[in-house]
């Protein structure tokens, strides 16, 4: 595959695609085995491939210049063409539907494909080719509306996104400057951009009404492929978000409001989470891309052949310039399967979140197309196709250091806090899509007033300090999914509440957690919604208690990160670090303040505590040398056994106070004994542990060696060893 700049642009002749697709058809109708309509099947999906490829490329190339006259009027000329093709392709899928064969056709590529082509009878008709294509226009017009728009601020010429990252700043005079300068940017093109909705709505109900459907609601969730669920459930999932969402979301802002020390939050203090500045990326765009083809390389043997092939192919465009439109997203490039990476980035940790959000969709078609045989099914539905980019997200978690350096944690903390703040925000964006389309003739002063009316039921805390546009409702606009794909939004909370599963698996059962992620990377689209979360583990969001139950188990992720230091053991630390051990270890397995005077005497350099600001001891490790690397019991009862020149570094325990859990400070000890070995020129960290924390050393580096003979506290013991490399 060549570069994607290198990419010859040539648009096909439709006329003679159209001509195909009727050979095609026709041919078809005559077929007298399985294997000759496969054939054809076959040949036609690659047809289809190079003009959709072409499309793709000329999509993208506008997105990134919507000023290009040539490439708007490329995606204008696709935005006509495409409805007609796509009508001509279901004429074929029809006769798919109702051949001798069909049997054999979904035994090959399933039910689920088949289900989608008997769906897809339903949703296009020669009645709706024009209005189509004017929504597609539509569509297009927003997309160009918003990449124009700017504004000076402060001397310099900003969009939308140079505005958001100022609404960032510790400053914050400049940050409800900066919000103010938002708001009066969108109040000075909401005239286009209600006049186009104005457009949209009735637009998109004829659409609907003329395929024979109730409502357009109805309509769109058959062409998102929601056959589990319906509307109805989907607002009791609304009502779940609202009752054990929205109070946490409220606690957080209610702390985050204290920390900062501001008397009341407001809109433009939501996005500055530390009072210090939050979390920014380190490095240009280029150095970035290189730390996620390191981070993407140690994560896995796939994710980094992946990241490869995006680098050597030049497959992103992730610099905000002028003309350029807003927002960001991940497509395929059909006839290279090859994903392609649009963004803005602004020089906050947002531009780290399109490395690992867009490149989470990016993996799972790279991954998809290798199994599946077109490209079809390649992509899943939409709820789904956000767990693998959410997932990502939280995978890459451990990786964040070489983004952030020593502000990693602020930025993992942040990152879990918006992770679950944006979800009643989701759903306020799906409720007033339901809302507008139950009611079609709604004006723009009453879509105004339902935002409004549906924030202060999300959103509480939510307040825009007098901006008179935003807080009649103006906000809602700044969301495009609701012009250019409506009702798609609730697809990420339903996909953050897997996402946020996944991360609680990835601290206790990582390998396990990796390889369902994985294994539905790989299914692509090929199964329903439902059965793809069944193949990989995960809880349906709409069952009762799993929103509940994911909100509690992530509780103790979102609190403060606490400030701390590893520093050696000292020996009035002593009677201290005795009182953690009683309360983190059995009575049978735990060491006694005897003990600890002991191994202070004999092995310093191997005990290291974690002390916080307010001089607590958070944790501790602790161990000593030997000759060989068998832990024997003895070791913890005899200190003469311990030789401080011994090649081996063994570990007697890990205590974290159950107060300071969950705050990664366990690894950070760990990762310290590690290093302090490493220095001291030993050959491996050496520890025993019981079944629960295999999982956890794995992950931190430790090789599972054998269970070991010890009966230390009459319980059963594992074997880890960490090899340092000479």
């Amino acid at each position: 595959m060549k570069k994607f700049s290198e990419i010859e642009y040539v648009r096909p002749d439709m006329e003679v695609e159209k001509e195909k697709i009727g050979a095609y058809t026709e041919a078809l109708k005559n077929v007298k085995s399985y294997e000759e309509l496969r054939g054809l099947f076959m040949e036609e999906k690659e047809r289809e491939d190079v003009w959709a490829t072409m499309a793709e490329v000329a999509q993208v190339r506008y997105t990134v210049d919507t000023r290009d006259s040539f490439y708007e009027g490329e995606v204008q000329f696709w935005n006509e063409t495409v409805p007609a093709i796509r009508l001509l392709m279901q004429k074929a899928e029809k006769v798919i539907l109702e051949s001798p064969f069909i049997k054999e056709f979904a035994g090959e590529f399933g039910d689920f494909f088949v289900k989608n082509m008997e769906v897809g009878q339903k949703l296009a008709d020669d009645c709706i080719v024009e209005d189509l294509i004017e929504e597609a226009n539509l569509t297009q017009q927003y997309s160009k509306i918003t990449a124009n728009a700017s504004t000076k601020f402060r001397g310099e010429t900003c969009n939308f996104y140079g505005l958001l990252k100022a609404m960032q700043s510790t400053d914050r005079e400049m940050r409800k400057e900066a919000m103010t300068a938002w708001g009066d940017l969108y109040e000075e093109i909401s005239g286009e951009l209600d006049a186009l909705y104005d457009k949209m709505v009735p637009l998109r109900d004829k659409i609907a009404k003329k395929l024979g459907f109730s409502s357009y609601i109805e309509f769109i969730y058959l062409s998102y492929g929601r056959y589990d669920y319906t509307a109805e459930d989907v607002a009791k999932f609304r009502a779940q978000v609202k009752e054990k969402i929205v109070p946490l979301c409220l606690k957080l802002r209610k702390e985050q409001e204290k920390r900062l020390g501001v008397d009341k939050l407001h809109y433009y203090d939501e996005e500055l989470i530390f009072p210090e500045g939050n979390a920014v990326p380190e490095g240009t765009t280029a150095e970035m891309v290189a730390k996620a083809q390191k981070m993407y390389h140690e994560l896995s043997k796939e994710t980094g052949e992946f990241f490869d092939f995006m680098v050597e192919h030049e497959l992103f465009d992730l610099e905000t310039k002028p003309g350029k439109q807003t927002g960001g997203y991940c497509t395929f490039l059909n006839t290279f399967k090859a994903p392609f990476i649009f963004s803005n980035f602004n020089g906050t940790s947002a531009d780290v979140d399109v490395l690992t959000h867009e490149a989470g969709h990016a993996f799972e078609a790279y991954t998809a197309a290798k199994q599946i045989p077109f490209m079809d099914m390649v992509f899943p539905t939409s709820e789904v196709a956000e767990i693998h980019s959410m997932s990502m997200e939280h995978f890459t978690y451990p990786w964040m250091e070489a983004f952030f350096g020593k502000k990693a944690d602020d930025y993992r903390y942040a990152h879990l806090m918006n992770a679950m703040e944006v979800i009643p925000y989701m759903v306020c964006v799906d409720e007033f899509q339901h809302k507008v389309f139950e009611n079609i003739g709604m004006t723009a002063k009453e879509r105004r007033e339902v935002w409004h009316q549906l924030e202060q039921n999300y959103m509480p805390w939510r307040n825009y300090d007098g901006h008179k546009f935003l807080e009649e409702g103006g906000f809602w606009m700044q969301k495009q999914h609701i012009f250019v794909n409506p009702f798609y939004y609730i697809d990420y909370a339903l996909a953050q509440i897997c996402a946020f599963q996944f991360f609680e698996r990835s601290k206790k059962e990582p390998e396990q957690a990796w390889a369902d992620y994985y294994r539905l990377c790989q299914a692509g689209g090929s199964k329903g919604y439902f059965e793809l979360l069944e193949m990989a583990g995960l809880k349906n969001p709409f069952a009762d208690g799993t929103v509940e139950n994911v909100v509690e188990e992530l509780r103790p992720y979102l609190k403060r990160k606490i400030k701390y230091t590893i520093r050696p053991v000292r020996e009035e630390d002593l009677k201290k670090v005795a009182e953690v051990e009683a309360v983190c270890f059995p009575a049978a397995e735990a060491a006694w303040y005897e003990d600890f005077i002991e191994r202070y005497q004999t092995c310093q350099n191997s005990f290291f505590v974690a002390e916080t600001e307010e001089g607590e001891i958070a944790g501790f490790c602790n161990g000593c040398c030997a000759d060989t690397d068998y832990l024997a019991d003895a070791l913890y009862h005899d200190a003469s056994l311990h030789n401080p020149d011994g090649d081996y570094q063994m570990i007697f325990g890990l205590d974290v106070n159950p107060k300071f859990q969950k705050q990664g400070i366990g690894e950070a000890l760990m990762r310290h004994m590690v290093k302090s070995a490493g220095e001291r020129g030993k050959k491996a960290v050496v520890l025993t542990c019981k079944d629960h924390m295999i999982p956890f050393y794995k992950r931190i580096g430790y090789e599972y060696i054998e269970l070991s003979d010890s009966t230390h506290g009459g319980a059963a013991w594992h074997k880890m060893m960490y090899r340092l490399k000479k």
